[in-house]
Formats: structure tokens, C-alpha cells, sequence
């Protein structure tokens, strides 16, 4: 499999440093707020990284840590009422619900930053005893960058440069102003546990290095987050694990890109922030992680509520062929006979084309092009009254039901049972478009009256009527359906 390497600025072939085990790190939320757009971009893509390596027999060991003490949990903490403790608690809880619907896996290992306070402050004296970190009269503690030579290796940043019109501010203790903190000294009203510095609390960047140093051999395999964090999270990762162990930290870092909404950075400031459960009022969670992979991860994604609609729609037809190769593997009789080598060349070569995209830095997007030129070829075959009750058929149609378990395993969509879920989403349309139901079946029925008169003008104006509601009617042997357009 290809990877690309954000530290090397290209993609390599991936090779664990143990064969056959992969020991992977991805940076989880601040729990201080309900889960946007973004957290569910970057949980489904290594979501699907973790899947995908599993499927090709990789023993996967996969930590997603919580950070559960930080100034925006405390700010969230006084703004309403709460103890830092119990708002942190509460955001991870909501946190597990939204991933849990968006079909996210639970990480093997889930640390929590204030458990593992132990451990960061012995990093924290690691480094100050090599003369790479220093403790500063009030009792914080800070990196000295300048003590790391290779600092900017991943952002691509030249100190020089960062140090360019920076300054210390009034009242801080850095040596210099590029320094950044480890720990810091506890105010009045904030969570703080004791340490050789005196009360106090982790600053953001060791509980990532403590925690993965804790629970997973180094280097890590792979180190996983938003293009976000590059700099200066996980640059400040590198630096202080690196100074600290004397050793690489992380062989491949993996970063998937930003979400906009509407071409735009996704800002509460712009009025166009977006929830997980904003977006889950309207649609089905499969939808949402369907629009997700419908990108590749290193590309922007921009959420319109048009690319939603059109991804529930491309969900749609999958189902409805799935559901319809289902029902023909029901029949009893087939007639016997192969089906056209070019179909079974086809199938194939869609096959391969499939673990091709996922091997070529996990392309979904790709992959999901080849998905729908198999259902394509699917439908070519149902639609054909020759072919389609062929031994050659059957074997076709279970070939490609079990190609959609791949699917399922590797994407984490096309899982659900065809009926069912084409039932859910037609009723989601209907809520979401305000549709009376009742008032469609009525239309019906007096299209039907019609028709059985022989009043074939007003048929067809009913029919018009219906229409303009935003529906759909197909006269199908058993009777007229209906669907939301």
C-alpha cells in the first residue's frame, strides 16, 4: 500500500516496522463541544485507514486518545456550572453516540490525558534534565526549541522564519519566544494536580507524546490527525518526543484535509458551523459518512446540502440494486448457460480496480467510482431477460453481493439489509421535504379511480399534481409506487 508521508511530502510504500503489526496513534478530540463536520471527516477516514489494513490481514493496534483537560474545557466548565471533569464527560459521551451512528469503530486503546498526568511529568523532567526544557520561577515549564535541531521538519517551517517578528508578552518567563509550554502553573479556579513545579496541569502538546509512549512501542507506525494539527501540535510532538528518546517518534504521519461548507472555512463567527447531529436532523447517518468518502482524504471537502442530496441519491441506486440482485437469487428455476466472457473480464477487472484505488494512498473516492461501474454492470445483466436467469447470472449476482461485504468492511457503508434501509430513507426525504404521506396515498388512489374510468386527462393532471410535491410515481406490475424525487 502507498501512504502519503506528510514528514517526506510524498507517498512511500507503507511497511510496519514489525511485519504483520501496525501500531497506529490519531489525536482525538478536545471534549468540550458537540462533534462538527470536521471530527467526523478525520474519525471516517481513519476509520477506513484501520479497516483497510485489517482487511489485508494487518494486526492493527489503533489508540485514539480523549484530551480531557485543556483552557476551552475549563472555559466550557465555568460557562456552565459544571466541573472541568464533568463537562469533558459529558462531551465523550456525545462523542460516542455520533461516531457510533456514523458506523466509526471504537479504538483498541482510548487514553485520557488527566490519567496519564504521571507520565508527562516525568517526560517533562526527561527533557529538563537534558538541558531541553527548563522550568521557569511561576512554575511553568517550557520547551527550548532552539535545543531541537530538527524543529519544522514536518510543517516545513524555517525557525528563522517563525522567530521573525515574534515577541514574549508582558509578564511571560520564556527564554525565547518560540518556546513553548509543557506545563503550566495552575490559576485560581482551574484543575490542577501537583508536580516538582508546584500545582499545575499538562499543557496540550506532551499528552499526546506521554500517552503514545505509554500504550504503543515507538516509532509509530503511523500518527494520524486534520491537517490542522501539523503545526504546531504535532510539530511540538516531534520535537519534545524526539529530544526526550533520542529517537524517531512516528515512521508515516497521515493528515486528511480541511472541511469547508458552502466554499468557505466552516466558522461559528460566519453562521455556517455544522454539528454532526445538525446534519443527522436531515439525513441518514450512511449518507453523511458516504459524503465523507466521496473525496480523497487529502483533499478539501466542501458540505453543501445539494452534495448531500446528491449523495443520498447515489446511495439510493446502490441499495436499490443490491436489493434487487437479493430478491433475483430467490428465484427457483435458472436455465444454464455462462455469461459473456467480456462481463466476467469486467467484474474482474473492477475487482482489482477496487483494491488498486485502496492501495494507491486509500483513494476512496476512486474506489467508490468502481462500486458504481459494478452496480452499472449489475443493472446491464438484470436488465437483460436473456442473461439474467443464468446459472452464469446467479454465480454473477452472489459474486457481487460478496464484492459488497468488501464494501462494507473496508468503507463501512452498503452494510444495511436493501429494503430496510430504502424504507428509512425515503421516510427521511419525506420529513425533510415536509411531505404528507397520507396525502400522496390519496392522490393515488384518485389517479386510480381515474384511470379505472378511463379518465386518462385527469390521470395525468393528478399525476402532474403529484409531481409538483416533489414525487415520483412509477406504474410497476403490482401497482403504482411512489418515491420522493
Amino acid at each position: 500500500m502507498q501512504l502519503y508521508n506528510t514528514l517526506t511530502r510524498k507517498k512511500e510504500h507503507f511497511e510496519p516496522a514489525v511485519p504483520g503489526k501496525v501500531n497506529m496513534y490519531v489525536c482525538g478530540i478536545t471534549a468540550y463541544d458537540l462533534c462538527h463536520i470536521g471530527h467526523a471527516r478525520s474519525a471516517v477516514v481513519f476509520d477506513v485507514l484501520v479497516r483497510y489494513l485489517r482487511h489485508t490481514g494487518l494486526d492493527v493496534t489503533f489508540a485514539r486518545n480523549f484530551t480531557d483537560v485543556d483552557d476551552k474545557i475549563i472555559t466550557r466548565a465555568n460557562q456552565e456550572g459544571l466541573s472541568s471533569q464533568e463537562v469533558a464527560e459529558k462531551y465523550i459521551a456525545t462523542f460516542y453516540e455520533d461516531m457510533d451512528r456514523l458506523n466509526v469503530l471504537r479504538a483498541d486503546l482510548e487514553p485520557r490525558a488527566t490519567t496519564h498526568i504521571e507520565e508527562m511529568i516525568s517526560l517533562c523532567v526527561r527533557l529538563i534534565e537534558q538541558g531541553k526544557a527548563y522550568a521557569t520561577p511561576s512554575g511553568d515549564v517550557y520547551f527550548r526549541v532552539r535545543a531541537f535541531p530538527g524543529y519544522g521538519k514536518l510543517s516545513g517551517r524555517d525557525v528563522d522564519d517563525l522567530r521573525s517578528g515574534a515577541r514574549v508578552a508582558p509578564g511571560e518567563e520564556k527564554e525565547d519566544p518560540l518556546d513553548f509550554a509543557l506545563w503550566k502553573a495552575a490559576k485560581p479556579g482551574e484543575p490542577f494536580w501537583e508536580s516538582p513545579w508546584g500545582q499545575g496541569r499538562p499543557g496540550w502538546h506532551i499528552e499526546c507524546s506521554a500517552m503514545s509512549e505509554k500504550h504503543l512501542p515507538l516509532p509509530l507506525d503511523i500518527h494520524g490527525g486534520g491537517q490542522d494539527l501539523v503545526f504546531p501540535h504535532h510539530e511540538n510532538e516531534i520535537a519534545q518526543t524526539e529530544a526526550a528518546l533520542g529517537k524517531d517518534f512516528v515512521r508515516y504521519w497521515v493528515h486528511n484535509g480541511f472541511v469547508q461548507v458552502n466554499a468557505e472555512k466552516m466558522s461559528k463567527s460566519l453562521g455556517n458551523f455544522r454539528t454532526i447531529r445538525d446534519i443527522l436532523e436531515n439525513y441518514l447517518p450512511e449518507t453523511l459518512r458516504y459524503f465523507l468518502l466521496t473525496k480523497h482524504y487529502r483533499s478539501p471537502i466542501d458540505f453543501t446540502f445539494e452534495s448531500m442530496d446528491e449523495a443520498e441519491k447515489n446511495l439510493k441506486r446502490i441499495y436499490e440494486a443490491l436489493g434487487l440482485l437479493h430478491a433475483e437469487l430467490e428465484r427457483e428455476k435458472w436455465t444454464s448457460g455462462p455469461l459473456p466472457k467480456d462481463v466476467t473480464e469486467e467484474f474482474e477487472g473492477l475487482r482489482q480496480a477496487f483494491t488498486d484505488a485502496m492501495e494507491d494512498d486509500m483513494n476512496t473516492a476512486a474506489a467508490l467510482g468502481h462500486v458504481f461501474t459494478m452496480v452499472r454492470l449489475a443493472n446491464r445483466i438484470l436488465d437483460n431477460k436473456g442473461q439474467r436467469k443464468t446459472e452464469g447470472a446467479r454465480a454473477f449476482f452472489r459474486a457481487v453481493l460478496d464484492q459488497a461485504s468488501i464494501w462494507h468492511a473496508v468503507l463501512g457503508v452498503f452494510g444495511r439489509e436493501p429494503a430496510g434501509f430504502l424504507a428509512e430513507l425515503r421516510a427521511c426525504r419525506v420529513a425533510r421535504k415536509s411531505i404528507d404521506p397520507a396525502k400522496v396515498e390519496e392522490l393515488l388512489q384518485a389517479r386510480i379511480n381515474a384511470r379505472a374510468d378511463k379518465d386518462f386527462a385527469r390521470a395525468d393532471a393528478i399525476r402532474d399534481e403529484i409531481a409538483a410535491l416533489g414525487i415520483e410515481v412509477r406504474d410497476t406490475p403490482s401497482g403504482a409506487v411512489w418515491d420522493v424525487l
